[in-house]
């Protein structure tokens, strides 16, 4: 049995919370899966906490039943954060090299580092990650690591990814009030992310659009940059509210017919839904399904549902592809990878692929040993796991690392 720690994602998101423990592979770069259970969400909505004691409730409802269906006691977790609210904006910051012998150190570069955060961000917010773009030296600039280089002026610019401070306490207290330890705290975009995308999309320029229940995410890279990271707050529920009124029909019968129709090709083929037995998974004679006579049955032709559903795909998109109009990055030569519940949407990738001009696929996480759920909507909860150690930011240090600076101070004193 592998001695490796079991790494614990959360993810919360609008439909369910799930959890999934995995330890790293011995022989490979997978992992293999120890445990994975969801449950419902309640007290949270599109991407925010809106009940903190119900959530909680829900949280330990999910480890205790991990205790005791697989006899493992949640005592950390990474735990992803979402909402309209995550921002990510630019600075640029210098500071003199401190070194007696002139060379850059760690502790230089963290010295960078924390005046590049010093941007007017407000008391309510808080940073959440520093991503440096471009290091600079004397001038000269597109260095890879300034670290032991010979020079009198370090600057750096950098993106900075921040989040109203009261989501992310409410966050922490939920976890620690559900009798957990938050390891880390992961945006849901870049835990997809850490789950889809390899070096070369991200060096060629990609864009990953997360469509949830409740919110659609995008980040965009390029170079191997991140160069943006946005949430919206609309998701695939407004679709299916949107088939509801525009069938006149439940919610559930029409969640149904969003999974089971999508979006289809726009004719006039008519769909003959029997509504007493359309959300049954019994096998029942076609006779009985349709009904008799068209008795309690619901009739629309595909023209009509594409009718409803492309609409606010469409707005979903725009609001997308006006982001990317902003920065100039229109055009991505590795293109679109569409993750989350809602791109599940039958018909979506070609509906894609016409709204933006660009290569687009389907992605599902594939990194897991034992992980038989190949669906897009686990993504995020992959990711968390795979971001390990990969997104610490204001975190306790280790002792090598504390010595590693010690060890630093004392050479800028001492040439």
């Amino acid at each position: 049995m592998s001695k490796e720690p079991v790494v614990i994602g959360l993810d919360i998101g609008s439909q369910t919370i799930k959890i999934l423990g995995a330890v790293k592979d011995d022989n490979s770069d997978l992992y293999r899966v120890q445990f994975f259970e969801e449950v419902p969400t309640l007290g949270f909505s599109r991407g925010r906490i809106k009940d903190e004691k119900i959530l909680t409730k829900k949280i330990i409802e999910l480890f205790e039943k991990i205790e005791e269906k697989y006899n493992t006691k949640i005592e950390s977790v990474i735990v992803n954060i979402s909402g309209s609210r995550l921002e990510l904006m630019n600075n640029k910051a210098s500071v003199s090299v401190g070194g007696a012998n002139g060379k850059v150190s760690e502790v230089d570069k963290e010295r960078v580092l924390e005046d590049v955060k010093a941007v007017i961000l407000g008391n309510n917010k808080k940073v959440l990650k520093v991503f440096p773009k471009e290091w600079s030296l004397d001038g000269e600039k597109d260095i890879a690591d300034p670290f032991g280089l010979q020079g009198i002026r370090l600057g750096l610019e950098a993106s900075i990814l921040s989040c109203f401070s009261s989501d992310r306490e409410i966050l922490e207290n939920i976890i620690l009030n559900s009798g957990a330890f938050v390891e880390d705290i992961i945006p849901t975009p870049f835990a997809d992310a850490n789950a889809l995308l390899d070096d070369t999309q991200k060096e060629l320029g990609v864009l990953l659009i997360d469509i949830g229940f409740g919110t659609t995410s995008m980040v965009v890279y390029e170079d191997g940059k991140l160069v943006d990271l946005a949430i919206f707050p609309v998701g695939s529920s407004h679709i299916t509210n949107d088939i509801a009124i525009g069938l006149q029909t439940e919610i559930d019968i029409a969640e149904k017919i969003k999974l089971d129709y999508g979006l289809p090709e726009s004719s006039n083929k008519k769909i003959q839904i029997h509504l007493p037995t359309f959300l049954s998974d019994e096998d029942l004679d076609e006779e009985i399904k349709i009904g008799k006579k068209g008795e309690n049955c619901l009739i629309f032709t595909e023209k009509n549902l594409k009718d409803i559903i492309a609409p606010r795909m469409s707005e979903i998109f725009d609001l997308i592809k006006e982001r990317l109009k902003k920065m100039n990055k229109e055009k991505l030569p590795a293109g679109i990878v569409i993750t989350g519940g809602g791109s599940k949407l039958k018909g979506l990738q070609e509906f894609a692929k016409k709204e933006f001009k660009l290569p687009c696929k389907i992605g599902q996480p594939s990194k897991f040993i034992g992980f038989e759920r190949n669906d897009p909507s686990y993504s995020t909860v992959c990711g968390l796991v795979l971001t390990e150690g990969e997104f610490e930011e204001d975190r306790v240090p280790d002792k090598k690392g504390f010595l590693k600076k010690f060890k630093d101070f004392i050479d800028n004193i001492i040439p």
